[in-house]
């Protein structure tokens, strides 16, 4: 139920389009009864009447002989229970009970017969005079009335249907915003661990499946048990007795569609997670392309999808079934409960009676229009039932998928801006991190096997305005330690602190305005030069963006290009070559002018020349700020910039200092950097 509480919640901002819809299928509904209602004067005109004006004065007529009869039986049985009353025995006490029932039955059938006398002669005195006398006339008025229901039931439900989708629409755009505002609020590893392929089908195909799901909610699903509710009333009016009985079967396929309704929410539950699947296996392959080709791998690539595939064919194949199965259970069900009730009706009216076996069914003998019309609606019940039955599928996959996304919405983040944050004192004077233990997640929120601790003890502290080096072998720790300076993760143990305050008591925004970071791998988006530097300080003038792309060499190449810093970089900076992305990126954070800057292998991927002008463009602009750079060479140019060499080796630090004292006294060091011998101040 907290499902669809929070589903409608959603909906509450476009209620009145969604009231609006409601009145269309309720319009929808009523056009759809009033024509199943049709049936009883078509019937009666070609019945033994052979005009309404004749049925209903029948009608009359027969009323009139029934009510003249039951006034006749009803006075002599008062008179009865007087003699009865006279006597005053004991034991006449049963009979006067007896006598008292009866007097009332006869009362009520009374009054239900005058209240059809009085039907009839009101449609007699009003609406029969404006109805041609003939019987073709009539059928010609009938058959125009059903065709101006069906078209107006039609302009009803496309409007309700219009109306739905919009509503539909509307909410899974809200609903994919709030789920990207969550994202970004969380953490790195937190967005990991659920999976950015899910997460990114989530966001596409989950929603949109959501969004279909909706709009049937809100459009046939709605109508047609409105449809049903407006047949059954009409039933109510024939006959209430055998509508009674009709309903009878109604829990049972309650019941059926509760059971089947389990098993469709599994089902569905494992669909979603196989279409992911093959979300991910498309994603990893078509990601890593050139790798793929390279290689010669993509017939693995093809028999995994196919694997993938056929695991999705076999959960989406189990929903057919169930759905095909709740299709002929509602058929059976259907057919039954029409013949049951109908049977007993049709001996009604063949014997003329209005009991069967001592139990009443009717107050009077049913006539031939009001079985046909009885008939009509039965199956404008039992239609409306079949069609929900097929939605019925859609209204659980509705339910599994919304809870899946909610989970989605709900994940908490591994790093939380503090209840009552403190400010950051200036100037920055200090960086240092306390004991720090740190193990990445697992989804079971345990330390990951595979790959233990990250960081076992640190310690380590940086002063204002150095440069710091931090190497070491692969998988020491080197990134990790970066990453906790903004908080893309918390330690698990211990502190990281700036001027002594702990950076978990800064709020996060305040935090990471301080710091720019300059990855390995270059993240550009699909949008200009400019833009794409523009992106590190989004208020930044025209002249603050051409200073930054001056001070980090990529006017070099962007004043050669037809539309200089303006020209696109297409997705992810390919129109660049890998040395023009890195130096836009280094623009981007010399723009934000930060107190922290981190440059976490930037020169690894691109060419020497590259690398010369970004190690020329940092010479000026790390005066007076705080640098750290991850790095697995230290080229001349750059060990003129650094002020020190942090050594890493399993997540502790295990030398610090020039790099001649480090030669003397580290051998992790030297062996990271003998084919560098002999090492320049």
């Amino acid at each position: 139920m907290e499902t669809w509480s929070r589903l409608i919640q959603a909906v509450v901002p476009y209620w009145r389009r969604l009231l609006m819809s409601l009145v269309f299928g309720a319009l929808s509904a009523l056009l759809w009864s009033a024509e199943l209602g049709l049936t009883f004067p078509i019937t009666i005109t070609f019945g033994e009447h052979r005009t309404i004006h004749n049925y209903v004065r029948h009608q009359i007529e027969t009323s009139t002989r029934i009510i003249n009869d039951r006034k006749e039986a009803l006075e002599k049985k008062t008179r009865e229970l007087d003699l009865i009353l006279e006597d005053g025995s004991e034991g006449h006490r049963k009979n006067r009970v007896n006598k008292l029932n009866e007097i009332r039955r006869d009362q009520q059938r009374l009054e239900s017969e005058s209240t059809r006398l009085w039907l009839a002669s009101w449609i007699e005195s009003r609406i029969l005079p404006n109805i041609p006398s003939e019987p073709f006339p009539v059928l010609a008025v009938l058959f125009g009335l059903a065709v101006v229901a069906a078209i107006g039931k039609g302009l009803c439900s496309f409007l309700q249907d219009l109306l739905a989708g919009e509503v539909a629409e509307s909410v899974t755009i809200d609903l994919r915003e709030q789920l990207f505002q969550k994202t970004l609020r969380l953490d790195p590893q937190t967005v990991a661990l659920g999976g950015t392929q899910k997460l990114m089908n989530d966001m596409t195909t989950t929603l949109q499946m959501l969004s279909h799901g909706l709009g049937d909610l809100g459009g046939r699903i709605v109508r047609e048990p409105l449809k049903a509710i407006t047949c059954i009333s009409l039933m109510f009016a024939v006959n209430w007795q055998l509508t009674l009985f009709f309903l009878a079967v109604v829990p049972v396929i309650g019941w059926m569609f509760h059971v089947l309704g389990q098993r469709l929410k599994r089902t569905t539950k494992s669909l979603l997670d196989r279409t992911s699947q093959i979300y991910k296996c498309l994603e990893e392959t078509f990601v890593n392309i050139k790798a793929v080709i390279a290689y010669g791998t993509a017939g693995y690539h093809r028999r995994r999808l196919h694997q993938r595939g056929q695991e999705n064919y076999q959960s989406a194949m189990r929903l057919v079934r169930l759905k095909a199965l709740t299709d002929v259970v509602v058929e059976l069900f259907a057919v039954s409960s029409v013949l049951g009730v109908l049977l007993p009706a049709s001996y009604l009216v063949l014997r003329n009676e209005t009991s069967i076996a001592g139990i009443k069914l009717a107050d009077s003998p049913p006539s031939f229009p009001e079985l046909a019309t009885f008939y009509a609606l039965l199956v404008g019940v039992i239609d409306p039932l079949r069609k929900f039955s097929r939605f019925y599928t859609t209204i659980r996959q509705t339910n599994v998928i919304a809870d899946q996304l909610f989970k989605q919405m709900d994940r908490e983040s591994l790093v939380s801006n503090p209840k009552a944050p403190k400010w950051i004192t200036y100037p920055f004077e200090k960086l240092e991190f306390r004991d720090v233990h740190f193990s990445y997640a697992s989804p079971l929120n345990e330390v990951t096997p595979e790959r233990g601790p990250a960081l076992k003890g640190l310690d380590l502290s940086i002063g204002a305005g150095e440069f710091v080096a931090i190497v070491g072998p692969n998988g020491s720790g080197k990134s990790t330690l970066t990453g906790l300076i903004p908080r893309f993760y918390d330690p698990n143990q211990g502190s990281v602190l700036i001027n002594g305050l702990d950076l978990k008591q800064i709020r996060l925004r305040e935090m990471r305005q301080q710091i720019a970071i300059v990855s390995q791998e270059t993240l550009l988006f699909d949008d200009s030069i400019r833009s794409n530097i523009r992106y590190g300080r989004p208020g930044a003038t025209l002249e603050d963006i051409e200073a930054a792309a001056h001070r980090a060499r990529v006017l070099d190449f962007a004043n050669d290009l037809p539309q200089k810093l303006d020209t696109p970089v297409g997705e992810g900076g390919r129109q660049l070559s890998g040395g023009q992305r890195q130096r836009v990126a280094l623009a981007r954070a010399m723009l934000r002018d930060p107190q922290i800057l981190i440059l976490d292998e930037p020169t690894s991927a691109i060419d020497a020349e590259s690398e010369a002008l970004i190690h020329a463009a940092l010479k000026d602009f790390v005066q007076g700020r705080t640098t750290l750079i991850v790095t697995h060479s230290l080229p001349p140019a750059l060990k003129q910039l650094i002020t020190r060499i942090v050594v890493l080796d399993r997540g502790h630090v295990v030398g610090s200092g020039t790099p001649e004292e480090l030669q003397a006294t580290c051998p992790i060091y030297r062996q990271l950097f003998e084919t560098a011998m002999p090492i320049a101040a």
